[in-house]
């Protein structure tokens, strides 16, 4: 497994460098700079300019031998999806100790409802909090909730489960959200309680009031800056004094959010008492830097790993955002402002009317603004890049998943390279067309 790894992240970067102008410029420039000419290989080029450039060109997948065919195949060979290292939950089983393998076969059954939630969420904690309940109740452990946000993670773990949690984030907004979720949810409880009073027989009444009870005993928030010297042990000791830590504890996080997810990693290596590390990362152009030290991903590279090649094949369609904003480039640029932030949002009904606001917003006097058959002019005498910037973009986002894949394979490396991991692998978890980040890390010691 170990090796795949090695040689899927090798062949990835090989790739990414070959088409690394592509995947670090920036849509804006696609006009001015002429990143057609600029990013693109001649022959993949000439043949897309000698093709009907519609939008389901570039996502029909076919075994024609062309240009286009074969760099839609190779970024989908090196896709975590089809990297033969990545397990599924149903292989869990062979990554954890013998002890957790009883227990995870014997709680396949449980399929719990989360509340307060949208579908991408519950989609989420169901699946993520699933796999980790049975972890934490085969090990017996406390699960250390890092970046827990609003704590959704924890609060299904412990309302659903009774498994202790300590929820953990920077934000006291986010943690004053999770305690006010928390009330709504026991307020809840306590209302659907009385309906069974009136309703339902005693064992069910029973059951009501022992998930409320249990709920709230067995979570805790804090708020707390989390690094690289997070001493966790500390941490649970001052809000569980009660709990022998002894090697179980249980470091997990749902999306956590750029560098946390370095620190996590570096964590679960330093604390002894931390036997096992299960986590998704997210907001990858927040990672300023890589664990391995192998390639440094650009900002704009991070901003393309976000991407969703699931969610853009099946919409099939781009916002005329992305080229109103590549023709006020050239506006931008003749009235001398080069580094303008025009930022996202605006009226989409035309070009006038967009750039219009684009450029109030960054400040120029409305005097100095061209006239709407100006501007409208401008894009008209532009608009054959239209199908180019809609390729161009398309095979950026089929490169996004070969960047995510370096980026998440960086990770595991590093951790499968330190002599105290002893199991590491990257695990799929969620449905990609619901949460596009749905794969995480988990380790073992």
């Amino acid at each position: 497994m170990m090796t795949e790894y090695n040689q899927h992240f090798e062949k990835a970067l090989d790739f990414i460098n070959i088409y690394q102008k592509l995947i670090d410029c920036h849509l804006v420039d696609f006009i001015t700079e002429g990143l057609w000419d600029k990013c693109l290989p001649e022959k993949l080029r000439s043949e897309l300019e000698n093709i009907d450039m519609n939008d389901d060109v570039i996502w029909t997948e076919n075994n024609i031998d062309s240009e286009l065919s074969n760099f839609i195949q190779l970024t989908k060979s090196l896709s975590l999806e089809s990297c033969p290292a990545v397990i599924c939950v149903n292989d869990l089983p062979k990554l954890l100790p013998q002890s957790s393998t009883e227990r995870l076969i014997e709680n396949k059954f449980v399929h719990p409802k989360s509340e307060l939630m949208n579908t991408k969420k519950s989609h989420e904690i169901e699946m993520l909090g699933k796999v980790i309940a049975e972890i934490a109740l085969s090990t017996r452990s406390l699960v250390i909730d890092a970046g827990a946000g609003k704590a959704y993670l924890s609060t299904y773990l412990s309302e659903h489960f009774n498994i202790p949690v300590l929820a953990i984030d920077s934000s006291q907004v986010c943690h004053k959200g999770a305690i006010n979720r928390q009330e709504k949810i026991q307020k809840r409880k306590r209302m659907l309680t009385k309906v069974c009073k009136q309703n339902l027989t005693l064992y069910y009444i029973i059951i009501y009031h022992n998930v409320i009870k249990n709920c709230s005993f067995q979570i805790r928030y804090i708020v707390q800056e989390l690094d690289d010297t997070t001493n966790y042990n500390k941490v649970v000791n001052t809000c569980y004094p009660d709990w022998s830590v002894n090697g179980n504890l249980i470091l997990a996080g749902l999306h956590t959010c750029g560098m946390l997810v370095h620190s996590v990693i570096k964590a679960f290596l330093h604390a002894k008492d931390i036997n096992l590390l299960l986590v998704v990362p997210c907001c990858y152009h927040l990672a300023n830097e890589t664990l391995s030290g192998r390639w440094n991903f650009s900002k704009n590279a991070r901003m393309l790993a976000q991407q969703s090649i699931e969610r853009s094949r099946y919409n099939k369609h781009l916002s005329p955002l992305l080229f109103y904003r590549a023709v006020l480039q050239i506006i931008l640029h003749s009235m001398g402002y080069y580094n303008a932030k025009v930022g996202r949002g605006g009226p989409l009904n035309n070009f006038a009317d967009y750039a219009k606001c684009a450029l109030s917003k960054i400040g120029v006097d409305k005097n100095q603004i061209p006239p709407a058959y100006v501007l409208q002019e401008i894009y008209q005498n532009h608009i054959h890049f239209e199908s180019k910037l809609r390729l161009f973009q398309m095979l950026r986002i089929y490169m996004s998943s070969v960047v995510e894949a370096a980026i998440m394979l960086d990770r595991v490396i590093f951790l499968q390279n330190n002599i105290k991991c002893s199991k590491v692998a990257v695990i799929r978890l969620f449905d990609p067309t619901l949460s596009p980040r749905c794969y995480g890390i988990i380790a073992t010691k």
